[in-house]
């Protein structure tokens, strides 16, 4: 009976004591309970708001820190994609040039009959080789070409083939020949040159794009600026009606380096989108036009010869060399009003007209054979002389312009890195000195 009654008493103890050590120990509901209560005991009366002021000064000036970095940074590699892709559309412009220019050399060659001048096969052969050059490079350059430039190369390699059929039944005196090349500059035209358009809309398009980054890259910049300043301007205002202490100076200097970074950086970004807008309508736009001129003027080359080729029965040639000449006239002025550089292209192309007039004049008036002399002829009056004075001078027009808007694009590029880890550390170093000025107040409720 009482080893009943002690067992009883044992095993209620036991479950008793197992009970107050279960209860002992903390679940996780009681840790976040605990967790919160340190938190408003924390958070509670003015101890707790400038702990709250610290954190949220803290938190603005980092993130100006990270907003500056990066606006800095994005501007850069706007600025060199801009200058990439400019490269590019100059670069595929070329092709088209050199695709143009060969096409001239060919058909004003041809009327020669025979065995073409030496000089001019040689200008024809380089003119194919620096294109399918140009294409390799553009391919490299930006890979998002890669398939268009490689359509276009198969279009050129087709070209290069009938033209090398015109030349060798020309060289027999076979009627056939005039057909091989009406084919082949017919090709260029309905097969190469419109992937080459296509490129240079895609190219641009990209080029616009990094343009517009490169201007609107501050409102970033001032956003995060101007909310980190209404903290920090209204944290050393709050600190001020609660300690009587008028300057809080670890804050004051947070708030003058982020007043600082923003006023300068913003002045910095707003000359670089001054900078690049001059570049949009200046050089880059110079060079879009003295490049479109250069195109429609071996265009229109090549079409005069075509008209001669037809004997008679070239009035579409001629149509479209007229077509092309107005091209030129219209982007000559556009190049002039510019640039300087491109001032004389008006004139001299009007040269080559009045020297193109004097060969319809002849072709129309029956005398087919005087007409070709003066359109293969070298004398200092003949088509070939006047156009290509045009080309020499429109040539260096185009490198002038295009160097200028590469050079103008890189010059910033010199110092905005340095000026993104700059904006970085300047926001780090406020938000460390936002913390030490209000912990300075902090320690007084200790």
């Amino acid at each position: 009976m009482s080893q009943t009654t002690g067992a009883s008493q044992t095993t209620g103890a036991s479950q008793t004591t197992g009970a107050s050590q279960t209860t002992g120990v903390p679940t996780v509901a009681g840790r976040v309970g605990d967790a919160r209560a340190s938190v408003r005991r924390a958070m509670s009366g003015t101890p707790g708001r400038l702990r709250a002021l610290a954190l949220l000064a803290v938190a603005v000036s980092l993130v100006f820190a990270v907003v500056a970095f990066s606006t800095f940074g994005s501007t850069d590699d706007a600025l060199r994609r801009g200058g990439a892709n400019s490269a590019q559309l100059v670069r595929i412009q070329a092709i088209h040039t050199n695709l143009v220019r060969a096409d001239a050399d060919a058909t004003n060659a041809f009327l020669v009959g025979g065995l073409e001048p030496v000089d001019q096969r040689a200008d024809y052969t380089s003119s194919l080789a620096q294109a399918s050059r140009l294409i390799a490079e553009a391919a490299k350059a930006q890979p998002a070409d890669g398939s268009a430039l490689g359509a276009l190369n198969s279009s050129v390699l087709a070209y290069a083939s009938l033209i090398e059929q015109a030349r060798a039944t020309n060289r027999q005196a076979l009627p056939v020949g005039a057909q091989y090349l009406r084919v082949a500059s017919s090709g260029l035209r309905s097969d190469a040159l419109p992937i080459v358009d296509a490129l240079v809309k895609a190219n641009d398009a990209r080029v616009t794009a990094e343009f517009d980054g490169a201007t609107g890259a501050s409102a970033a910049l001032i956003t995060s600026g101007l909310l980190a300043l209404l903290v920090l301007i209204g944290g050393m205002g709050w600190l001020t009606l609660r300690t009587h202490r008028y300057v809080n100076v670890p804050l004051a200097g947070a708030t003058a380096a982020v007043l600082i970074t923003l006023v300068v950086g913003s002045i910095s970004l707003a000359a670089i989108g001054s900078r690049v807008n001059e570049v949009r309508n200046g050089s880059y736009a110079a060079t879009l036009a003295t490049a479109r001129a250069r195109i429609a003027a071996f265009d229109a080359k090549s079409n005069e010869s075509l008209t001669l080729i037809a004997r008679g029965s070239g009035s579409a040639f001629e149509k479209a060399w007229v077509s092309s000449s107005d091209v030129v006239t219209a982007q000559s002025a556009t190049s002039a009003r510019l640039s300087s550089d491109a001032a004389s292209m008006g004139g001299l192309w009007a040269g080559y007209v009045n020297s193109h007039s004097q060969i319809r004049k002849a072709d129309d008036g029956g005398q087919w054979e005087g007409a070709v002399r003066q359109a293969i002829g070298t004398g200092a009056t003949s088509a070939n002389a006047t156009f290509g004075i045009f080309d020499t001078r429109s040539d260096a027009a185009l490198t002038s312009s295009s160097t200028a808007a590469s050079d103008s694009l890189d010059a910033p590029r010199a110092w905005l890195p340095i000026a993104a880890w700059l904006g970085l550390l300047v926001g780090i170093a406020a938000a460390v000195s936002a913390w030490w000025g209000v912990s300075l107040r902090l320690e007084e409720y200790r």
